[in-house]
């Protein structure tokens, strides 16, 4: 059976007219910064992975909640720019600390070996070892959205 090829504009109309803006130009930037876009089907809407190609490592991913759309930035390289995070909004610096700690970076026993360590940095000058999955996952907010497009700009550069 032949794979759906879901066309981007299905997405972006499922995201809803205040972030249509938001998506397309981070798809912009994304696809002409060597990532390419992998659009599937999920229970609650679409989940888009922008996976950089030299790297061939996702670096970031939209998925669906009842409350709307998530973005999630797997920040590889966030102890380069890791001061810029000092500046974010107090809600979003509380969702990353309230995120799950890594297992791995805390006991490697503890988790699964193939599973890829999370992210170790520091935060509010607190040190943060969080799980790859949840550290940097936000809604789509007005609030969010220039944050998480400097942070995808920032990780683009530093791989």
């Amino acid at each position: 059976m032949a794979k759906e090829v879901i066309p981007f504009e299905r997405f972006v109309e499922a995201a809803g007219d205040e972030h249509a803006a938001f998506v397309n130009s981070v798809n912009d930037y994304l696809t002409a910064n060597s990532c390419k876009a992998e659009i599937k089907t999920a229970a609650n809407g679409y989940v888009v992975s922008y996976v950089h190609k030299p790297s061939k490592r996702t670096l970031a991913n939209y998925v669906f909640r009842k409350q709307g759309p998530l973005m999630r930035v797997y920040a590889d390289n966030v102890q380069s720019y890791m001061e810029k995070l000092d500046a974010w909004p107090d809600s979003m610096k509380a969702a990353v600390k309230k995120a799950g700690n890594c297992k791995r970076l805390l006991n490697p026993a503890d988790c699964n070996s193939r599973c890829t360590m999370g992210f170790d940095f520091i935060l509010d000058g607190e040190r943060q070892q969080k799980c790859k999955y949840g550290a940097f996952m936000f809604f789509l907010t007005d609030e969010t959205k220039p944050y998480l497009d400097e942070m995808l700009k920032s990780e683009i550069n530093a791989r």
